[in-house]
């Protein structure tokens, strides 16, 4: 009697433990895309068949686990094509969607992608092998952002931007208050390639944050990837949040500057920074309160002013969180700055902006300009910054600035970039700086290097020509490993 009671129930607990079987469902039109995606269940795929899926505004909801999430996937990578008013809208948790293609069309609302649906936000998302190509609004003053993401755990990878020519930041993540604000985002091996200059605010690559919740940690990671020709404005990498790490990334030809715009607590290290002496090519501008800034190594930078190799701004006294908190406590070392038009320090200095930085440190920096100028420049008191060990070709004619001057002779590594012959000083040696080849995808191309415009119509702006005789260092970096 207990044999025969126990064991149906035992059977029963074992069938409820058990997970389904997961399931590879192909769909080929919107209307069979909406009745799989009812039923996906932990583990399950769906797959988009192969070829133009036209005004087609994607939602995914669903639940996922660690061990089992849920997929969304082209039949073959890089053949499924969404185009005109499409896009793409994630929520729920453990959710993966890869290998899309947006093009010839723009945003259906104000993303592209975005990782919520109606008020749902997403956790625990990976994004990887999304193409959004010259996929822009015809009219450029309207605004939308590419890639927006709410939430935390995201991870965007191995993707493909390229081309934005209207207003909107490529790639952003969102931060409310009445969510949880530590987003834990990573944003790596991408290609954000050419965007023209769109000669207003808003025209970000990437941007962490707004003024309105930028005293807290977003602790979110930018690493390994590469901007190309990214013009669209002073801002490449717009930082909005404290807790932030940019590294390791390549910044080859950008007109602009990663930017500690607001937020404390930030770490840029071992980036690479080549300007081929395009005007506005910059490095770092910072601003409020224990910032770092170390490991980099930056390469014809041609900016001056915000847009300098390293700017250190003047700060508000009393400032609103929307306008400039004073630098406090930053440390600016070892780094490796080389044919630089400028290093600006007290930047912006004005009857508003009159707090000199304070408790700073400018330390161990390599600073070396062939043509024997030096490209100290100092708008405010320097008081509150230290200088030590630092080495230059050149002595400085601003008070305050301490470099030790020393005959400088460089030689390129293998890594392609160039280091002081017999000197301990700058950026270090082990830098390893991502190849273009290994961001982004494979089965999409990236643009020539001598491409001039979009090609895209009038609605686009053309682009600064690269030189046609690159350096050694960006040559390096274009023709990958």
């Amino acid at each position: 009697m207990l044999k025969t009671t126990f064991a149906p129930l035992a059977l029963s607990a074992l069938v409820a433990a058990t997970p389904a079987a997961a399931r590879d469902i192909l769909v080929r039109d919107q209307a069979g895309f909406v009745a799989a995606a009812a039923t996906l269940t932990p583990g399950d795929t769906l797959v988009l068949a192969d070829g133009e899926w036209r005004d087609f505004a994607v939602k995914l909801v669903g639940e996922g686990t660690a061990a089992r999430p849920i997929t969304l996937t082209a039949q073959h990578a890089g053949k499924v094509i969404l185009t005109g008013r499409s896009s793409l809208a994630v929520a729920g948790t453990h959710l993966v969607v890869s290998n899309l293609v947006f093009r010839n069309g723009f945003a259906s609302g104000d993303e592209v992608v975005a990782t919520r649906v109606g008020k749902r936000w997403a956790e625990h998302v990976r994004l990887t092998g999304i193409v959004i190509d010259r996929f822009s609004n015809p009219d450029r003053r309207l605004k939308d952002h590419w890639v927006a993401l709410y939430g935390r755990d995201i991870r965007v990878d191995h993707s493909h931007f390229e081309g934005k020519a209207n207003a909107g930041a490529m790639l952003v993540v969102v931060r409310e208050g009445k969510v949880p604000l530590d987003n834990r985002i990573i944003i790596d091996h991408n290609y954000f390639g050419p965007r023209p200059v769109l000669g207003s605010n808003g025209g970000e690559t990437i941007r962490i944050g707004t003024s309105t919740e930028s005293m807290s940690d977003s602790n979110s990671v930018v690493e390994d990837n590469v901007f190309e020709r990214c013009d669209g404005e002073v801002e490449i990498v717009s930082v909005k949040s404290g807790g932030n790490i940019i590294r390791r990334n390549v910044f080859l030809a950008s007109q602009g500057a990663v930017v500690l715009r607001h937020g404390n607590g930030n770490l840029v290290e071992r980036n690479v920074f080549l300007g081929e002496g395009l005007p506005h090519t910059g490095g770092v501008r910072v601003i409020n309160e224990r910032q770092i800034v170390r490991d980099n190594y930056m390469e014809g930078l041609g900016g001056i002013g915000f847009t300098s190799a390293i700017t250190v701004m003047n700060g508000v006294p009393n400032s609103p969180i929307n306008r400039y908190l004073p630098v406090k406590e930053a440390v600016i070392e070892r780094n490796t700055i080389i044919e630089a038009a400028r290093i600006t320090l007290g930047a912006g200095a004005n009857e508003e902006r009159s707090q000199a930085p304070q408790a700073t440190r400018f330390a161990d920096n390599l600073i070396v300009n062939r043509d024997g100028k030096s490209p100290f420049r100092a708008e405010a008191g320097l008081a509150g910054i230290a200088f030590t060990g630092n080495i230059a070709s050149s002595a400085p004619k601003v008070p305050g600035v301490a470099v030790a001057r020393r005959e400088v002779t460089l030689q390129r590594a293998p890594n392609g970039l160039l280091y002081p012959v017999g000197l301990a000083a700058g950026a270090s040696r082990d830098l390893k700086p991502i190849a273009r080849e290994a961001t982004g995808v494979s089965w999409h191309p990236k643009p020539a290097t001598t491409r001039v415009s979009f090609g895209g119509g009038p609605s686009n702006t053309p682009l600064p020509q690269m030189p046609k005789r690159l350096s050694v260092a960006a040559a390096h970096f274009l023709a990958g490993p």
